[in-house]
């Protein structure tokens, strides 16, 4: 989450109470990033590491490092995430950031995963609501992801339901409450068979980028399954608009905007890692690029930028 108004980041220093070196530095700047990551370590006496916990970072607008939180700022507590929180999205309603998150849950006859939400003020201290309300959740769902402001009136959640029908592709939601009922509303985009690959599935990434009056870009994960049995993850890029019958629709896309190039985004951590993979859950405009932290091979954070003229081109023409 990008965050350029200077009073604002001045209530969130003061609520988070940083050690008097970082507070030095984070006054430096009139706008900062606040990232908020997954991490996996590994079991020891006190507590299972190996279960994905999300962690805070702050950065300059260009993603350069000023503090790493030592302690988890969300762990797998409660029952309906026991296993593992990941894939965090945030964004601003009112004076509050939601995230939506992925909450895997332990069950005696098959696991569930569950899109959940929590709130906060300041990215350091989180209220959680628990599993997201409505059909969406009745079946293994995820990838949630809130438009930044309503559309005809009501609040519209990407998400990839990975059972039932026209599963593994993005879909929307609509709701009049954010913590209310959800109802799906069908698919947003499908996908195109890489002829490279046996399969191809996608699901949503960073929150929508507003980028003229009823027009977004979106930046979404594409995967792929190989006749080797070996997996890839790319980056796409869409372009939706807000339609009166519909709420939203598919307008174009370029794919894939990114494959996995470097020996960072090719070969993970031995125990934990997935080769192979691009993943996003955030990107921000700032000066003249469009930023985007995004995971390599499920075991380090890296960070992108591509000038924001040049995304503005293909998407508006």
């Amino acid at each position: 989450v990008l965050i350029e108004d200077k009073e604002e980041i001045g209530r969130i220093i003061e609520s988070i109470k940083p050690d008097k070196e970082t507070l030095s530095e984070l006054q430096k700047y009139n706008s900062l990033c606040f990232l908020i990551y997954r991490a996996q370590g590994k079991a020891s006496v006190e507590y299972d590491y190996r279960r994905s916990s999300l962690g805070l970072a702050i950065f300059t607008p260009d993603l350069k490092l000023i503090k790493r939180f030592p302690h988890p700022i969300l762990r797998p507590e409660e029952e309906f995430e026991n296993l593992g929180v990941e894939d965090p999205r945030i964004i601003k309603v009112g004076d509050r950031y939601f995230m939506f998150y992925t909450g895997y849950q332990s069950r005696k006859e098959k696991n569930k995963i569950n899109i959940c939400v929590a709130e906060t003020k300041d990215f350091l201290h989180w209220v959680k609501h628990g599993v997201l309300r409505g059909e969406i959740n009745k079946v293994d769902n995820k990838n949630a992801v809130l438009f930044p402001e309503k559309i005809n009136g009501k609040f519209v959640l990407l998400h990839r339901p990975m059972e039932g029908e026209n599963a593994m592709v993005i879909h929307y939601a609509t709701a009049d409450d954010l913590l209310g009922e959800w109802r799906d509303e069908g698919v947003l985009i499908d996908v195109i068979l890489n002829q490279e690959f046996e399969r191809t599935w996608n699901g949503a990434g960073a929150p929508p980028l507003k980028i003229e009056s009823g027009k977004y870009l979106l930046i979404y994960h594409i995967g792929n399954l190989g006749r080797n049995g070996e997996r890839e993850y790319d980056l796409g890029l869409a372009i939706v608009e807000e339609d009166e019958k519909n709420y939203v629709k598919f307008v174009k896309r370029f794919e894939p905007f990114m494959r996995p190039e470097t020996k960072f985004e090719k070969t993970g951590d031995i125990e934990l890692g997935v080769n192979n993979v691009l993943f996003i859950c955030g990107a921000y405009f700032y000066d003249r690029y469009l930023y985007f932290p995004y995971a390599g091979a499920d075991s380090v954070i890296l960070g992108g930028r591509v000038l924001k003229e040049e995304i503005l081109r293909w998407a508006l023409s």
